[in-house]
């Protein structure tokens, strides 16, 4: 026992008898076991305290995660495959912060090739980074089919990045160390969605896609820049994204090579896919759908940003270039058919074939796309049936 003076019980002497059923003094002192509960009771108390600021946390973690819940349920069934809504974003470089967007306004339709031009510094690359959700807004909103994914934590950005979007960068960022086919298979070993035959024979549906399916085996450092670059894309197709975001596409690219990347890039969009560029290289303007300029953070259509690559010369140039070698296709074609006479059905890659690489990579327009002019104009009297010329 612990020698007290006689006194009153105090709340706390009553709490303990009434959860214990044993007395808190006995003859005039505090018994040993209360001592003990007392003791006891001081150390929760002062373990409470040190949790508090945790579970603090972790209430406000509940709270924001029923907040997105309740926005999740009432979240706009918008039309537009993607929404941004009033976009800012503002970097702090040491003690200065630096606004690199300044409230965005852009909605992208299903089937869009988009994009986005300005001079290095306009927030065109930050713009980019937020749509693909590789980096979160200071305020403002980011819905892709309806879901905003601009309060979503890192892990659920990266599900998102992984499962519904592609990415295809300047400097390609293909594995050295893995062939082509390995490389495109990546993504869909972070899915987990497909066996290994799958995963094999997806790769080589895209590599087809893409024109190289005799080059799927090489590593990237026997392949050309152009062909990097179209493995990049094949890649990005990998787990068939809701979008696919172009850095620089034609960047790192000669301009003859560009040209052959963004006629790719035309074909996949005309079969559906959608695409969102920022670039400073006029060029990629023509094959786009929709146009925006930016300077310093805003999106503007007041005439077009300076600092681009391509001068009007070489613009009259490149045009007057493509016409010439558009006369030169469509001489090689009627060659082809005039040679080929008696044939009613011809398939539409035998033709293609038959044209010069170089006047193929260099038309201004997709070969298809000329086949059907030549009909339209009764050039050639038949019609496109499929991937076959079915001639009258």
């Amino acid at each position: 026992m612990y020698e007290k003076e006689p006194h009153e019980k105090t709340a706390e002497m009553i709490q303990y008898e009434e959860e214990t059923g044993r007395l808190s003094v006995w003859k005039g002192a505090e018994t040993e076991h209360f001592f003990k509960w007392q003791k006891n009771k001081e150390r929760e108390e002062s373990k409470k305290e040190k949790l508090a600021p945790l579970r603090e946390a972790k209430n406000r973690r509940k709270e924001l995660k029923k907040v997105r819940k309740d926005e999740k349920d009432v979240e706009r069934d918008y039309e537009h495959l993607i929404v941004v809504e009033k976009l800012h974003k503002t970097y702090l470089l040491g003690t200065t912060a630096v606004a690199a967007l300044r409230g965005v306004d852009l909605t992208i339709d299903k089937g869009d090739f988009i994009d986005i031009m300005g001079p290095s510094g306009s927030g065109k690359t930050t713009l980019l980074n937020l749509i693909g959700g590789l980096d979160t807004p200071t305020r403002g909103k980011i819905y892709l089919e309806g879901e905003n994914i601009s309060t979503l934590s890192d892990n659920e950005l990266a599900n998102i990045r992984k499962e519904r979007i592609g990415f295809v960068f300047q400097f390609y960022n293909l594995l050295p160390q893995m062939t082509g086919i390995e490389n495109i298979m990546v993504p869909m070993h972070f899915s987990g969605k497909l066996s290994r035959r799958g995963k094999q024979k997806r790769a080589m549906d895209l590599l087809r896609l893409v024109g190289l399916e005799e080059r799927g085996h090489h590593t990237p450092s026997e392949l050309s820049g152009g062909e990097q670059q179209r493995i990049a894309i094949a890649r990005a197709f990998a787990n068939d994204p809701a979008i696919c975001v172009l850095d620089e596409p034609t960047g790192d690219l000669d301009s003859k090579t560009g040209v052959m990347i963004l006629n790719l890039l035309r074909d996949l969009n005309k079969r559906g896919a959608t695409f969102v560029a920022v670039s400073h290289d006029a060029t990629v303007s023509e094959f786009a759908s929709r146009v925006f300029h930016m300077r310093d953070g805003k999106l503007t259509h007041e005439g077009k940003v300076g600092g681009l690559k391509e001068t009007e010369l070489m613009q009259l140039t490149r045009k007057k270039e493509g016409e010439i070698n558009k006369e030169k296709c469509k001489s090689k074609i009627f060659k082809f058919l005039f040679s080929n006479q008696g044939r009613m059905e011809i398939p539409l890659m035998e033709i293609k074939n038959s044209i010069p690489q170089d006047i193929l990579e260099n038309i201004p327009e997709n070969f298809d796309d000329i086949l059907h002019e030549l009909i339209l104009k009764n050039n050639i009297k038949g019609e496109i049936t499929g991937d076959r010329l079915i001639l009258k």
